[in-house]
């Protein structure tokens, strides 16, 4: 049990050197209990997580049937601002941006476990964030799957990409949404909890607009597929976790506005 402690405190220390986490006295209440910040459902939450990541994962099973390799392309059907990116593909670019997208899902959970330790909280901090990527997913795959936009690799004509589906994807950035929204959950996680903080911003953004050059860069995506997933990422990141804020520490709501709904918030 010792070393067991002594190696999450180790991590604990290691992260906090990194700047990930807070320092591990912040992350208690009163009592030395962890301040739970989120009001989770196991039930509602779990059939939407599990709901959502059905909607990411059959269209890409499906692929094959659902999307039409066209391609070869026109280069005069992207618009303007877009056009220039055809003839871009730098490969370390894109294994950059996999490795960034990887470490933004990983990081902010297992940041959560070192300081936290494995109690309530954490159990409603990861339900959050996976809902948060859950959601994401899904509605980057509605719009991948609606819109069948080729790639710039598939414009410029390479015969690796022509016949692969996934070249059929490219709006909106999805590895630019999911680092955007995780990374944002996680900001949110910890103004929540600790009280605001300018670096996990910072991070979030700065992750971001890393991922979204870099998906740029490596012909995967067009200017306006990386802006828009980063406009995305951050509207999920925000909205799921403030829609389970319970109250006292900010929160959205959904209330009736004459015959529809209307989002309000206290922050």
């Amino acid at each position: 049990m010792a070393s067991g402690t002594g190696g999450r405190r180790a991590a604990v220390c290691a992260l906090v050197a990194a700047g990930f986490v807070a320092t591990p006295s912040s992350a208690a209440a009163e009592g030395g209990t962890p301040r739970e910040v989120f009001h989770v459902d196991p039930v509602v939450d779990g059939a939407i997580i599990a709901g959502a990541a059905l909607g990411n994962l059959v269209p890409w099973l499906l692929e094959d049937q659902l999307i039409d390799m066209r391609c070869p392309c026109d280069r005069g059907e992207v618009n303007r601002l877009d056009r220039w990116a055809i003839g871009l593909h730098n490969d370390a670019a894109a294994h950059v941006s996999d490795a960034t997208v990887y470490l933004a899902m990983l990081g902010p959970p297992l940041a959560d476990w070192a300081v936290l330790g494995r109690n309530r909280a954490l159990f409603e901090d990861v339900t959050v964030f996976a809902e948060t990527l859950a959601v994401n997913g899904a509605l980057n795959a509605l719009a991948k799957y609606t819109t069948q936009r080729p790639i710039p690799r598939a414009y410029e004509g390479e015969p690796a990409y022509l016949k692969q589906p996934g070249s059929y994807r490219a709006f909106w950035s999805g590895h630019t949404s999911t680092t955007v929204a995780a990374l944002t959950d996680a900001a949110w996680t910890m103004r929540l909890r600790y009280g605001e903080r300018r670096w996990p911003w910072l991070v979030a953004g700065i992750a971001g607009a890393s991922v979204a050059v870099e998906r740029v860069w490596g012909g995967h995506h067009f200017p306006s597929d990386v802006v828009v997933g980063f406009a995305a990422g951050a509207a999920v990141g925000t909205a799921v976790p403030l829609l389970h804020a319970r109250r006292g520490t900010g929160s959205l709501t959904l209330a009736p506005l004459g015959r529809g709904l209307a989002l309000t918030g206290a922050f």
